[in-house]
């Protein structure tokens, strides 16, 4: 049976600087610093209100990548306070207008015979742009598409963010019994190992990956993560007051995967119940989490695929309610407080099919009566 979790708020005095003090007793560890100094931190739990799309979010244009590069399908996008785009088939750098200024291969800094396969590009500062594949390999470029610094690493950069002059790596669970984030510099150096809190269903995690490399997000305080069993992110360093959102369209999982499920029975008990997706940086303080599948009550009329997304945005600071909203398609990401989507192919002058159109909406935070 499904059971909705109801609205609450609740106290935890057990770990200034990280969420998971708020969940398990003890003081929150920080490797390399040691416990973090004890302050009390409130925790609130607020409905989220369920509001159109377009009350939220304008359209502000569209775009056709330069045909002079065809781009395969589309794992993951990135884009930086000008609004260039960097997106990986390969990893292709785009100006905002849709011109093709450079492109990116791990295999220009690790040679091998089979070549590697990017799984994430991401933007790091003003000029750097860091490459990872599913294995241990991680490349620094600068924009020209120049090889900066090219190691192997014992932790894979499955999902990774930049703030400031430090890279956080997501690596997750660790077996059952440890869950842990990396902190990295810029060039690549490891610089400290973070503890974090277990999730509560163990298994589920470690089966399910969400959207690929979107299991955190930096915003000027920090960063946040996700764990798929829960109803919002939990941030990694914290003071004060913190608002977890619970959005309308939100089931709370009511028990973990078996330890002998089979793989065939997996993919239907993991979309009996609607899990976080993804999680972007919206903006510098607000967070986005993308919800897949939530009940076809919330379906759209001509929205495009199978299961119905819903968006969960949340400030940071407090400065307004949490709120949601269902999009018509799924977004490809989100930041510097725009949406991106990616719509129809464009067609080309020779009548091939071209690239897909970029589709970009800006967001609208709403003001607090």
């Amino acid at each position: 049976m499904r059971a909705r979790l109801r609205l609450q708020a609740y106290r935890a005095r057990d770990g200034w600087a990280c969420w998971s003090a708020l969940w398990c007793p003890g003081s929150c560890w920080d490797a390399g610093r040691g416990p973090r100094s004890v302050e009390e931190t409130e925790v609130v739990v607020q409905s989220s209100e369920l509001v159109p799309f377009e009350e939220l979010f304008k359209f502000e244009d569209s775009l056709v990548l330069d045909p002079s590069v065809i781009v395969g399908r589309i794992w993951f996008m990135d884009t930086d306070t000008a609004g260039n785009l960097l997106i990986t088939d390969l990893a292709h750098l785009f100006t905002p207008a849709g011109d093709h200024t450079a492109s990116f291969s791990m295999d220009a800094c690790f040679p091998t015979d089979t070549g590697l396969d990017v799984w994430t590009a991401q933007f790091a500062g003003d000029n750097r742009v860091i490459l990872a594949e599913l294995g241990d390999a991680v490349v620094l470029f600068d924009r020209s598409g120049e090889c900066l610094a090219a190691k192997r690493l014992a932790a894979k950069f499955l999902s990774f963010c930049t703030a400031g002059d430090s890279v956080f790596v997501f690596r997750g669970l660790k077996g059952l019994t440890k869950s842990v984030m990396d902190v990295y510099s810029l060039g690549l150096g490891f610089g400290r190992e973070i503890n974090l809190a277990l999730p509560e269903l163990t298994r589920l995690n470690l089966n399910y990956h969400g959207v690929a490399g979107r299991d955190l997000a930096c915003f000027d305080r920090g960063p946040w993560y996700k764990y798929h069993e829960e109803m919002d992110a939990r941030p990694v360093y914290v003071r004060g007051r913190v608002t977890k959102a619970l959005p309308d369209f939100f089931v709370q999982r009511d028990e973990d995967l078996r330890a002998d499920i089979e793989f065939r029975d997996r993919s239907r008990v993991l979309n009996a119940f609607p899990t976080p997706g993804g999680l972007y940086a919206l903006d510098k303080d607000s967070r986005m989490g993308t919800f897949s599948p939530i009940s076809d009550e919330f379906r759209l009329e001509n929205m495009e695929g199978r299961y119905p997304v819903g968006l969960s945005i949340v400030s940071n600071s407090g400065r307004f309610r949490s709120i949601s909203t269902v999009p018509y398609r799924a977004p490809k990401t989100a930041r510097h407080g725009y949406v991106y989507f990616l719509g129809d192919h464009a067609p080309m002058d020779n009548g091939e099919v071209g690239n897909p159109v970029v589709i970009r909406h800006r967001f609208k935070a709403p003001v607090d009566d």
